[in-house]
């Protein structure tokens, strides 16, 4: 699974707006944009939000594992 394909289902499982979701991984609505396009790929400290805020493992984050869930675990 690309990572545009994970930010996907996490903006669709949690009914998020891109705006939302970078609030939530305290990243820009245009780093969103850029991983739903393909573009860029998130820094390391958004991975790791990625698993504080979602579950979502680097492995499974980069595709190398398929992510278990795309629930929102906590938000602040």
């Amino acid at each position: 699974m690309l990572i545009s394909d994970i930010v996907k289902e996490i903006l669709e499982t949690n009914n998020l707006s891109q705006e939302k979701l970078a609030k939530i991984l305290k990243v820009s609505q245009k780093s969103i944009s850029n991983w739903l396009r393909g573009v860029d790929m998130p820094k390391s400290r958004s991975i790791l939000s990625f698993y504080e805020k979602f579950g979502i493992t680097p492995n499974e984050l980069m595709g190398l594992e398929e992510p278990k869930s795309f629930e929102l675990l906590k938000e602040e």
